[in-house]
């Protein structure tokens, strides 16, 4: 009998366990559950099959402070790298697609006891070791019942430094949490490490320059000019004033004005030179002359004086400038479709652009999270495609991918309308900057896939079958399995379908119709066509056009060259990124193309931006080792960035980029882990030269227009000073080829001290003129993280920017003004301070 009572107990009790949560009950547990994540492991002893020579080991912990039985719920969350291995008998998880997991109670959880910590342990595939990579916004859901986003989960900012804070994950405190592997040397930027490896700025003013740095500029004789009388503008009959409008307004903006009693400066397009962007600047006390050969070359002249003063003294000695710029593709890559930027982030980002002479805005607007353009005709790329939410049909919405969470209007969703995409484009050409659209194809194409699939559905259900396929991008008896370098089941469009090039063509020309709206010609089109996984393999209608065209050498490469021969009839130039490119055979693409190279250097890369320049491409470097700035600035576990291109891209090493000679860099640069490498250019020699430089920031991991412009600045500027400007230190391209290691000694003493001195320079206007400006302009710049070292006498600390305020903690936990000739005791942690006080850097503990 005692059994028997038993027995009823226990099923008693499992049916309770079991029972469903009501409204409420969820909404107390998303409100009050705490969720915990440590990364324990990045390189564990072992890793269970079939992951055995990479994976890491995290935790989860759970806990209440109440009890909660129920067993009908599910968590989902965004863990980047699958999970694929778990210890718990409490939990299963389970991958979804791309980087979403669910978590389930199992028929063993007996449900959350008050103040009972309960925790999974897991292994993930691969390496994610950087703090933005552990995605927040987890998702409580029961069947039934609203989801809510579990708060404990949510992003913070922090006051001081405005930046986001992670209060779910907890803290990176040992070395093994920023390795990757047991050869991983990526070393801990700690203040004490910055202080024995960062330059210490040596100028205490600003010289006499500017950013980007002219071909010349020379001192005159006579009195210094006093711009806060401002500029009388004469402009030849040849010159549209409106074109220089923004100049103009940026000049006021310093305080420089345009009225009849400034200084007579008369514009002239009457330069004989063969760049069309080339221009004279003069000033003198009395008159300035600019002469350009074309209007571009007029705003950047008058840009040029927005660059030579500081805010705080409008006064210039009298000097001569003559200046063209180093390449015409100037470029800056902004991935708005992963997670979306504003419309006024895109014209604020125009605007520095501009001042730093930067002339090409590559804007990525599709990818397997989110398309973000209006699209006539065709409403489910935006209604369903431009934003996430938590419907697993994805007939609303697109999955919660990146930890976006359950709000379908939150910053991270969105799209461009069509006046939004026009704004955009006019406020670029008054700028001076081309446009270049992006729509990621064939692969990174989920979301056009699955609102496509929205639309399908729609017009199946009204009947309309012939108008559902139109469009369509998947075949449904395709059933190949692949998963993409994201992780993605389903994101590639069938390049065998011809509703595919519909569509494409569809999109083609409704971009075109905006550009022409705009008044703004379409000049060139991105393709995409990178990172295609293993797809096709058992589509039929691939198996039908193999046997119809028994040469055909790759079905990616088939489909760039199809959508190539559209976009160049279209007569607009087409671009992709280089690995997909190499798929084509070069003879069936258009004359006109453009190829951005970007396989990392110390993997080889110099070789397909050689491969490609010498076959008559257009390559525009973009080089992830020192273009990608959605890396970190320096290896700790504070700074934001991915990881798996480099550990540290701070605004010296864009700097220090030598474009034309890619291979030279394995004398002065390491690998992603830390390593010496070596390039071999003997036989990759390029015999074309390359036609500009990219710089990237895209948007995995970046959830805010304030966190995408703190990874933008400085770097922004020092990549306008590459783009524009060759340094006589710069490592002459060997044409015969050579081997570059640590020991060549290619670039030598000479060019190493040509290029202090020219950092220096570049350093001090930074930090006494530019963040003032980035700061007027409300632009939030990352503050310089302090070099600091505890000495016998006191606290010795700098930036690698001159004119920054540093303050320290001391052991009261007062923080105070740091003054280099009264040496701080006693001190616990560094920072900086912004321009106008208001923001604080990130702090670091000396020891």
């Amino acid at each position: 009998m005692r059994r028997i009572i038993l027995l009823v107990l226990a099923i008693c009790s499992a049916a309770v366990f079991a029972k469903a949560p009501s409204q409420t009950e969820l909404d107390t547990l998303a409100q009050q559950l705490l969720v915990k994540y440590e990364l324990l492991s990045a390189k564990p002893d072992t890793c269970p099959a079939p992951h055995q020579k990479q994976c890491y080991l995290s935790r989860l912990t759970f806990s209440t402070p109440f009890d909660a039985n129920s067993q009908q719920w599910s968590i989902y969350f965004s863990q980047l790298m699958p999970i694929y291995s778990t210890d718990s008998s409490q939990f299963t998880i389970t991958h979804i697609n791309g980087d979403l997991h669910q978590i389930k109670p199992s028929s063993a959880f007996a449900g959350f006891k008050q103040n009972t910590p309960i925790s999974i342990e897991f292994y993930s595939q691969e390496s994610q070791i950087t703090r933005a990579e552990f995605m927040p916004n987890y998702i409580l859901a029961s069947a039934g019942l609203t989801s809510r986003v579990i708060n404990s989960t949510k992003t913070a900012i922090d006051p001081g430094t405005k930046l986001e804070l992670q209060p779910y994950l907890a803290p990176f405190l040992t070395y093994e949490q920023l390795q990757t592997s047991n050869d991983d040397a990526t070393p801990w930027m700690d203040a004490e490490y910055l202080y024995e490896s960062e330059s210490r700025p040596i100028l205490n003013t600003p010289p006499l320059s500017l950013i980007p740095k002219p071909v010349a500029l020379t001192l005159l004789s006579g009195e210094a000019v006093d711009l806060s009388q401002g500029l009388n503008l004469q402009l030849a009959n040849d010159i549209d004033q409106v074109q220089l409008t923004a100049a103009i307004a940026r000049l006021a903006r310093f305080g420089i004005k345009q009225h009849r009693q400034g200084i007579k400066t008369t514009l002239n397009l009457d330069l004989a030179a063969d760049n069309p962007e080339a221009y004279t600047l003069k000033i003198q006390h009395e008159q300035i002359t600019i002469s350009a050969t074309s209007s571009a070359g007029i705003f950047y002249a008058l840009q040029s004086i927005a660059g030579l003063v500081s805010l705080d003294n409008l006064t210039i000695p009298a000097l001569n400038i003559t200046d063209a710029p180093r390449y015409e593709f100037r470029g800056m890559h902004i991935d708005v479709a992963r997670n979306f930027r504003s419309k006024t982030f895109i014209l604020n980002t125009i605007e520095q652009m501009a001042a730093y002479k930067l002339n090409k805005l590559h804007l990525h607007l599709a990818d397997d999270e989110g398309w973000r353009l209006a699209i006539n005709d065709l409403p489910e790329l935006t209604e369903v495609g431009a934003k996430r939410c938590l419907d697993l049909t994805e007939q609303r919405c697109l999955l919660p991918q990146l930890g976006a969470g359950l709000d379908s209007q939150s910053a991270v969703n969105g799209y461009y309308s069509q006046n939004d995409y026009i704004e955009i484009l006019k406020y670029a050409q008054a700028h001076f900057i081309e446009v270049i659209p992006s729509l990621d194809m064939p692969g990174h194409s989920r979301a056009a896939i699955v609102a496509m699939e929205a639309r399908f559905n729609r017009l199946i259900g009204q009947g309309k079958s012939e108008q559902a396929l139109q469009y369509r991008l998947v075949e449904p008896a395709d059933k190949t399995q692949y998963s993409s370098i994201q992780h993605y089941q389903d994101n590639t469009l069938n390049v065998c379908l011809e509703s595919t090039y519909q569509f494409i063509d569809k999109v083609l020309d409704e971009v075109n119709a905006l550009h022409v709206q705009a008044g703004v010609p379409l000049k060139t089109y991105h393709i995409g066509a990178d990172e295609t996984a293993g797809a096709w393999v058992d589509s039929p209608s691939c198996r039908r056009l193999q046997n119809q065209q028994p040469a055909l050498h790759s079905f990616n490469g088939y489909f760039i060259e199809k959508v190539s021969a559209m976009v160049a009839k279209k007569g607009f130039k087409v671009a992709g990124w280089s690995d997909g490119m190499n798929d084509v055979t070069l003879k069936s693409m258009p004359a006109n193309v453009q190829s951005n190279a970007w396989a990392t250097l110390s993997d080889g890369g110099h070789e397909v931006a050689h491969r490609h320049a010498n076959q008559g491409w257009d390559v525009v470097l973009s080089s992830p080792d020192v273009t990608y700035f959605d890396f970190p600035y320096q290896s700790h576990p504070q700074e934001p960035g991915n990881h798996w291109a480099s550990r540290a891209i701070d605004s010296k090493k864009v700097f220090e980029f030598m474009p034309d000679n890619l291979p030279a860099h394995a004398e002065i640069w390491r690998s992603v882990n830390n390593h010496h490498y070596s390039a071999d250019d003997r036989k990759t020699m390029r015999t074309k030269p390359f036609i500009g430089l990219q710089g990237h920031l895209w948007s995995e991991l970046i959830r805010s227009d304030r966190q995408a412009e703190y990874m933008l600045y400085p770097r922004l500027l020092a990549l306008a000073e590459r783009a524009w400007h060759k340094a006589p230190w710069e490592l002459d391209y060997n044409g015969q080829g050579a081997k570059y290691d640590q020991n060549t000694g290619h670039f030598n003493t000479t060019l190493k001290q040509q290029k202090a001195a020219d950092w220096q320079r570049f350093a001090a206007l930074v930090g006494f003129k530019e963040f003032a400006k980035l700061e007027q302009a409300g632009r939030f710049y990352r503050l310089p993280s302090v070099a600091a070292q505890q000495q016998s006498e006191g606290l010795d600390a700098f930036t690698l920017y001159p004119g920054i305020v540093i303050e320290y903690q001391n052991s009261l936990g007062n923080w105070l003004i740091y003054d280099d000739e009264n040496k701080a005791t006693n001190v616990k942690q560094v920072r900086t301070l912004s321009q106008r006080g208001i923001r604080k850097g990130r702090s670091l503990a000396v020891k």
